[in-house]
């Protein structure tokens, strides 16, 4: 409508001007070539006006007389419709690269030939590679041949393992996913955590079997001897209690086992969880467990320096006590000197248990908690216990917020240490 009233304002100005040259030269053919060049001359300042605005069409506008300007006007506005529609998917991709960046495991994107295409930064970290490494060949960057057969397509799998560039300690495992015919995609992560983790769960489960099978052998030997017909009471008698000792080997296997699956799958505990526990009187009644059950003639002494109280789970806190004193007394020599201690240390309560053992060679020491770790295999098995007493402290205290402190020295002793929370310190309340 608005360019419809333009024209028809063009046109009878036109027609006016034709009309009023006509009757002034008295001849309508002139009138008529008045009002064609002035209809002319019109166009051709609008035309000049939308040609100058198309120069610049963000910054300028048609002029106000042109017949185009509802025309601008509609592409004026497809221009910012379109603008808005750009900076939205600018947006959304910078949010895919912040994304994609943000992801732990590495990615890059290849063409077939092996340049690199688009690569985040956790590749970068993964392989060693340079943010200008874009449109460097893969191939060329990390001399592996594994990753040049994976690229080509000549793996089954499309999965290889390879040490890190950057450090041979660690192990990446690469991906090669094909999208479309000219690129394609090579996953990057970090496998050395899952690779640990693997290794421990089958170094478990073989020492597992390793200390299963002897407590068993013996025992279904005997039961082999027992199953004859002509066999004594007596024999009966001395195999019965020969039974006792694998049996009894088992059965602690067993329920150190559950004592560390539990801990291992139980949540951490909560404020409420925890209790006031005396232990003083806990301490003196496992020493005095410890110099009933030590039959070398060891010399057990408790020296209780505070009469302090923590907060914590007593079962727990039990079982790391009585754990830490058993290996004292199995380790040491006999009639040798074990100092069980409670004292306040920097404020806090510190449980320590000082032996004149063989000591431990440094090496060993960060790996005592492992389980069934043993520094002398042949040795500790002879001595008892299960390997896992050190694994139980370990959880024990992390659920405690706690941590195990072991010094040594070969042929002097250990001491094990740790610390705990007062109870009657308020602000030990908040952890």
């Amino acid at each position: 409508m608005y360019v419809l009233t333009r024209e028809t304002t063009r046109g009878l100005t036109c027609l006016t001007l034709g009309l009023v040259a006509g009757i002034l030269s008295t001849d309508w053919a002139i009138g008529a070539l008045v009002a064609c060049l002035v209809w002319i001359a019109i166009g051709g300042l609008n035309y000049l006006a939308f040609e100058r605005w198309t120069r610049r069409p963000l910054g300028t506008t048609a002029s106000e007389s042109s017949v185009w300007l509802e025309i601008v006007g509609r592409l004026r506005q497809n221009q910012r419709r379109s603008r808005e529609r750009s900076a939205w998917l600018i947006a959304e991709l910078r949010w895919l690269k912040d994304t994609f960046d943000a992801i732990p495991d590495g990615w890059i994107v290849i063409h077939r030939a092996g340049s690199i295409e688009t690569i985040n930064a956790s590749a970068r970290a993964l392989l060693g590679l340079e943010a200008d490494d874009k449109n460097q060949n893969l191939l060329a960057l990390i001399r592996n041949p594994a990753i040049v057969e994976l690229v080509r397509g000549d793996i089954d799998s499309d999965i290889v393992e390879i040490p890190a560039p950057t450090d041979e300690a660690k192990r990446l495992e690469l991906r090669h996913i094909r999208v479309g015919e000219d690129r394609s995609i090579v996953l990057i992560r970090d496998v050395t955590t899952l690779n640990r983790l693997l290794t421990m769960r089958q170094d478990f489960v073989a020492n597992v079997s390793h200390e299963l099978r002897t407590p068993l052998t013996v025992i279904i030997g005997y039961l082999e001897a027992l199953s004859e017909d002509d066999i004594e009471i007596d024999v009966i008698r001395e195999s019965i209690a020969r039974l006792e000792s694998p049996a009894a080997r088992m059965k602690a296997l067993v329920e150190d086992l559950l004592t560390l699956s539990r801990l291992e799958s139980s949540p951490m505990p909560e404020e409420e969880d925890f209790e006031i526990v005396d232990v003083p009187s806990m301490l003196t009644a496992i020493a005095t467990e410890a110099r009933s059950i030590s039959s070398d003639g060891h010399d057990i002494s408790l020296e209780l320096d505070c009469g302090c109280t923590v907060l914590g789970i007593a079962s727990e806190l039990h079982s790391a006590f009585s754990n830490l004193v058993s290996n004292a007394v199995r380790y040491s020599p006999d009639g040798g000197a074990i100092v069980i201690r409670w004292a306040s240390e920097n404020g806090k309560p510190v449980f320590s248990v000082r032996d004149e053992g063989v000591g431990i060679p440094p090496e060993h020491i960060s790996r005592l908690t492992e389980r069934f770790y043993r520094v002398d295999m042949k040795k500790s098995r002879g001595r008892g216990g299960t390997g896992l007493g050190l694994a139980i402290v370990k959880h024990i205290l992390r659920r405690h917020h706690s941590e195990l402190e072991v010094t040594s020295r070969v042929g002097e002793g250990s001491t094990f240490s740790f610390a705990l929370r007062d109870a009657s310190d308020a602000s030990s309340i908040a952890l």
